[in-house]
């Protein structure tokens, strides 16, 4: 026996549970050395693409606690926060986005090397997906608080150390059961920790792996690998790490209330049908980006810090989707099929078949009919003309008329960044880094599957629509007319797209005893070129070789000031402002088919504002933080196939100089009823939404001669489709002296809205109807989707085994963890819709293309089993 001070803080969360050493108590425990629990081993599954947000207390105590309060610590915004627990954990399954941004105002850093796309700036997790023993170890930032290791986004950033001289010894084997997305996982993990010498290395491999998820026609097949090597030698150290998680999963669909009513069930997936007596889904995601990375860091005993990482990634990421040429949508739910259309047709005695077969026969209409698709390529004879632009080159053969197509990317990236650190003297601190990063993407589509055919013709039927009078329009490679298209072969679409960037960040933090200040800037230069590989016909001038370089610089600057008015209270107010370049996927007009950009690309601004005030107490903890951000001059381009009249093409719709405006209040509460019980209140009231009404200008794909028109959409005031902008959760927290807790958390989610569609809102969509007809009315207004309330139950134990049998290793732990979300199985949550952005402008009628909705789980678990040693 021997006197331990330990600060245990149970910290459950929806899918989640973990166990992580905390200062909640500030009272010594009589403890024996086996009681004493690895603060991570207690961790259940982690949601892949909302970070674990890890925090801890600084050592807020009292005067008899022994702690000079006349020393007050700084903020550790790394510190663990219930606010950002639940909304990670028990918010973010149902689409909730911390204070509405998105993924890419988060910084993520790898062994200090940003993993964020160029493209699109958002960190993808599920490219470590699996490896959750390896990535538990970071440091994260929220909103505009100064960060050590970068300049970080609105959202703040996330830092992993997965060296593994950093890693904790261990040996771990875990499983996990669970009806979600995948069923199984294993993981086994090896840690060596650091030898004597200054070696370390450690390795994890994980599987994950359902032959049908929670959403009927959807499967998971995962695997993910990891590696790294450590060396210290005296004030050098040298890390080489690698992880790779190649992955395969069906994928579902939204869809509108109709086609849920005709199924049902709101869990229906139209992506799927039977072949052969075997599911077979038409949407999978294929994933494989292996990641290498080295990092040198040196320090010195004058307070200097030097750490610089290089990295290589490579690899490709599939979607596959069905295609067809001159015959019909084989989608089960396409809007024609419906028994909405044919009643829109005065045919109701065929929407009464439509309902009677969904009913009887849903294997052949409610799904995709694969058997149906082989038939019809198998019968399809036909003899091709002039293949591959040679005149009497004629085959003859079975032409695929279906096919799957994979849409896929393949990218390279080389990375480099420093990042410094110099203590000037005990009140001053000076960090700064440089990034260096250059990403070439090839995108293309590629032929996966003829089923049952002999080739298909890379031509554009869209093209075909339009009888334009050049038999040449609908060639999509004129380089290559009429070509032959077998499995492996590309189509449609292939293009090169080069991005560079070069950022570079200084950040000053001033620490006194009462005050704390900190001023940062940054300054980037973004760049990216197409290369067209194809000569579409309808753009033979501007589709083919590369472009000129886009160009954009831009800044950021933010600073802070925390005023300390005791060891537990805080009050502090950060800002910051800046610009960001746009990407270029909203840059070209139609990436896929040619160079073109949109008039006057630019730079987005912002500014952006929070304050509030914190409790860090040993029994109770509180946040009260409001924030507010504006962003402007926003370009964005939705690109979908209008078939109203009017168009019946691809078209391109260009929104530019657009405002939006974020704002909110986050509010915590956390105390300890008793040394074993404590309760957790978390609200988060947000609104987000536009704040003026942009141009627009539509581009038709498929039509050369129509010049687009600017004009201006009344979107003014309207909500963006942030999830639920209201959230709540009270959680009640059980911990047992003999290691086991128990939780459960109650939680209510409002203000979801609908994603709208821009042109409902204009005065071609609402002309010659009465402003105070109901018609008038139901186009304008932007759907709000029903409220909802959860609750989720969770059980957890830890046992120590060596000391039951003595012959295992020493510390040699079991770990049970067991969870239940909506344990009250409601299976009417909708967490998130968008309208279509074709709209009916002839009869005004917003049923004919109706919104489309998803649903949450209704009950769903986990089981999670842990041995250690």
């Amino acid at each position: 026996m021997y006197n331990k001070t330990i600060y245990l803080f149970i910290c459950l969360h929806t899918g989640s549970i973990l166990a992580c050493a905390q200062d909640t108590t500030g009272i010594k425990i009589q403890l024996e050395a086996w009681t004493l629990t690895d603060t991570t081993d207690i961790v259940q599954e982690v949601t892949e693409i909302i970070p674990v947000i890890e925090l801890e207390d600084p050592e807020a105590g009292s005067e008899e606690d022994g702690i000079n309060l006349h020393v007050i610590s700084s903020v550790l915004t790394a510190s663990r926060d219930p606010f950002l627990n639940t909304a990670a954990f028990v918010f973010g399954q149902y689409r909730f986005q911390p204070r509405g941004y998105g993924r890419n105002q988060q910084q993520v850093l790898i062994n200090g090397l940003p993993m964020n796309d160029l493209k699109t700036g958002a960190a993808y997790w599920s490219q470590w997906g699996g490896l959750n023993d390896m990535f538990r170890s970071r440091n994260n930032i929220y909103g505009l608080a100064p960060s050590e290791e970068a300049f970080g986004g609105m959202n703040g950033a996330t830092a992993f150390d997965v060296a593994a001289a950093t890693l904790q010894k261990q040996t771990r084997f875990t499983y996990s059961l669970s009806n979600r997305q995948y069923r199984h996982r294993l993981m086994l993990t090896h840690n060596s920790g650091l030898s004597a010498n200054g070696w370390a290395y450690a390795l994890s491999f994980s599987r994950r792996w359902s032959k049908g998820g929670y959403i009927p026609g959807t499967f998971y097949d995962g695997y993910a690998v990891f590696g790294s090597l450590s060396r210290q030698a005296g004030r050098h150290s040298f890390d080489l790490t690698a992880f790779a998680a190649p992955a395969r999963r069906g994928k579902s669909a939204p869809a509108t209330k109709e086609v849920y009513e005709l199924a049902g069930s709101n869990f229906y997936n139209p992506n799927w049908g039977y072949q052969n007596g075997e599911k077979r889904n038409a949407k999978v995601a294929e994933s494989f980006q292996p990641v290498f990375l080295f990092r040198h860091r040196y320090t010195t005993d004058k307070g200097f810090r030097v750490a610089t990482s290089l990295g290589y990634q490579f690899g490709r990421n599939a979607n596959s989707s069905l295609d067809w040429y001159q015959a019909k949508d084989p989608r089960p739910d396409y809007y024609r099929y419906l028994p909405s259309w044919q009643i829109r047709n005065n045919d109701q005695d065929a929407a009464n078949d439509i309902i009677h077969k969904w009913e009887t026969q849903p294997e052949t209409y409610a799904q995709i009919n694969w058997n149906r698709l082989y038939e019809v390529n198998h019968i399809n004879t036909e003899t091709v003309s002039g293949v591959n632009g040679i005149t009497g080159n004629n085959v003859t053969g079975k032409r695929s008329v279906y096919v799957v197509g994979n849409d896929v990317e393949d990218i390279r990236k080389y990375s480099f960044n420093t990042r410094l650190e110099q203590v000037i003297n005990e009140h001053f601190t000076l960090t700064g880094g440089i990034t260096i990063a250059i990403q070439h993407m090839e995108y293309y589509k590629e032929l996966h599957d003829l089923l049952g055919g002999d080739f298909y013709l890379n031509l554009n039927q869209f093209a075909d629509q339009q009888h334009v009078p050049d038999a040449t329009y609908n060639q999509y490679d004129l380089n290559t007319p009429n070509r032959l298209i077998r499995e492996g072969d590309r189509y449609q679409y292939h293009y090169l797209l080069r991005q560079n960037k070069y950022h570079s960040w200084l950040q000053g933090m001033l620490n006194f005893n009462r005050l704390d200040l900190f001023l940062a800037a940054s300054g980037s230069m973004h760049r990216f070129e197409r290369e067209g590989l194809y000569r579409n016909g309808l753009f033979p001038e501007d589709s083919y070789g590369k472009t000129t370089t886009q160009s954009f610089k831009s800044y950021g600057i933010k600073g802070g000031v925390t005023w300390k008015i005791t060891g537990r209270n805080y009050v502090f107010l950060n800002a910051a402002g800046g610009t960001e370049p746009p990407s270029a996927d909203h840059t070209y007009i139609s990436i896929r088919t040619r160079n073109q950009t949109i008039t006057r690309p630019d730079v987005q601004s912002y500014n952006s504002i929070e304050g509030g005030y914190l409790l860090k107490a040993p029994k109770q903890k509180a946040r009260l933080v409001g924030y507010a951000t504006n962003i402007t001059g926003i370009t964005e381009i939705k690109r979908f196939y209008n078939d109203d009249p009017a168009f019946r093409t691809f078209v391109n719709y260009v929104i530019q100089n657009a405002s939006m405006r974020y704002t909110g209040l986050e509010l915590a509460l956390e105390t300890s009823i008793s040394s074993s019980l404590s309760v957790t209140c978390v609200a988060a009231l947000g609104q987000a939404f536009y704040t003026n009404n942009p141009s627009v200008s539509i581009y038709r794909d498929n039509d050369t001669t129509t010049i687009p028109r600017e004009r201006s959409v009344y979107i003014r005031n309207h909500n963006l489709a942030t999830g639920p902008q209201n959230a709540y959760s009270l959680g009640f927290n059980y911990r047992s002296k003999k290691y086991w807790y128990a939780n459960i958390n109650a939680n209510y989610f409002d203000r979801n809205y609908v994603s709208v569609n821009p042109d409902r809102r204009t005065a071609e969509a609402v002309g010659l109807l009465d402003p105070a007809s109901d018609s008038y009315h139901t186009i304008l207004a932007q759907e709000q989707l029903s409220p909802f309330y959860t609750i989720d139950l969770f059980f957890g134990k830890s046992i120590l085994l060596s000391r039951l049998f003595k012959r295992l290793p020493r510390n040699t732990f079991l770990y049970l963890n067991m969870g239940a979300n909506n344990i009250l199985n409601n299976t009417a949550i909708q967490t998130g819709g968008f309208e279509q952005l074709r709209f009916d402008f002839s009869e005004k009628d917003t049923e004919k293309f109706p919104a489309k909705y998803f649903y949450g789980y209704g009950v769903n678990y986990f089981i999670n089993i842990s041995l250690k040693y």
